[in-house]
């Protein structure tokens, strides 16, 4: 069963008023000058029991319905008329009017003033939760700086020994190139450790986003010869960002994309947008996989075997530090990464 709302619960009072207040007009004695003098008074509180719930047409509407129920015993029965002076009751039918209008006018500003209330609460919370983030992820990046830095140089160390054992012991081949095939790897660790915790520097210039689109394309099309991929044809335009930084954060939007919905089309369009009263070009990517969640910003975060957790980490990363951030729309069947790069040029 619905439940039923404050604004209808108002309504439904205020019409109840009024017809209860309409029967005591057309039952009491003509000659009760007070008491049809009450009545008419009473029809406010109808009046303003619907501004409160429908707003300025609520308080509109419960004026003219007043109206049309009280001018026929205001003016038009001759047997039961309402025994005050014309003016008098001309007078009342257009404040009502005038309180219903005012009144709902009142409402309407107050729940507009309400609800920009609430955008900007939510909002500070966002921003909050955002900063909180942030420092979180620049504490774990000079962390992780530190242990790359101690583990990078004994590392090397340990690569040349190996390739030295490898050129000398032809009989230890095997094992020695697993050595040397897991210290790779590792390498592959330290170096992505050093990518989230220290990217470079963004070099922007002007970048055609249809350019850059085609050429993350390109470079994905290597992990998936069967995927589909689609350019909106709104994706004429320049962004002022490092041309090989934003290659790296499509291609790793694009890879996941192939990964999450390997035999569905992969969108990639454009959008404008204004945020805390700063326009952004922002670049979609947009999937039909089974969606994500928020926390696949954080570092370590993945649902691929042998995924490191750090790739949309360090695209974010890169995106901030570009002014602009990556916002994620996700529903199951529909997932969108937005990259959303500030209009200005780079100073």
């Amino acid at each position: 069963m619905r439940r039923v709302s404050n604004q209808e619960a108002l309504l439904g009072v205020s019409l109840a008023l009024m017809a209860a207040i309409t029967l005591g007009h057309y039952l009491t004695n003509p000659a009760w000058v007070t008491s049809h003098n009450v009545y008419r008074r009473l029809y406010y509180l109808p009046v303003v029991l619907s501004a409160f719930g429908g707003g300025l047409r609520g308080g509109l509407g419960a004026a003219l319905l007043v109206a049309l129920a009280y001018v026929p015993h205001a003016f038009l029965l001759h047997h039961h008329r309402d025994p005050a002076p014309t003016m008098d009751k001309l007078m009342e039918l257009l404040l009502y009017g005038l309180v219903g209008g005012l009144t709902g006018l009142l409402v309407e500003r107050q729940r507009a003033a309400r609800r920009a209330l609430e955008a900007a609460l939510a909002a500070r919370d966002a921003l909050e939760q955002e900063l909180v983030r942030a420092a979180k992820l620049s504490a774990l990046g000079s962390l992780l700086a530190g242990v790359a830095h101690e583990i990078r140089n004994p590392l090397a160390s340990i690569m040349g020994a190996a390739e030295g054992l490898e050129r000398r012991c032809p009989e230890g081949a095997r094992l020695v190139a697993l050595q040397l095939r897991e210290i790779r790897r590792l390498q592959r660790v330290v170096d992505d450790f050093l990518a989230f915790a220290k990217p470079s520097p963004a070099r922007r210039a002007p970048v055609s986003i249809q350019a850059a689109f085609e050429e993350a394309i390109s470079l994905a099309r290597h992990r998936s010869q069967a995927a589909r991929f689609e350019i909106e044809p709104s994706a004429t335009r320049q962004v002022w960002a490092d041309r090989d930084q934003l290659t790296q954060v499509l291609l790793n939007l694009l890879l996941n994309a192939v990964d999450a919905a390997p035999h569905a089309p992969i969108t990639l369009r454009v959008a404008a947008r204004v945020v805390a009263g700063r326009a952004y070009t922002c670049l979609g990517v947009a999937d039909q996989g089974p969606g994500a969640p928020q926390s696949c910003f954080d570092p370590y975060f993945t649902t691929k075997a042998d995924g490191s957790g750090l790739g949309l980490s360090i695209s974010n990363r890169i995106v901030e530090r570009h002014g602009g951030f990556i916002q994620l729309d996700a529903a199951p069947g529909r997932t969108v990464f937005w990259v959303c790069l500030p209009d200005e040029e780079a100073p």
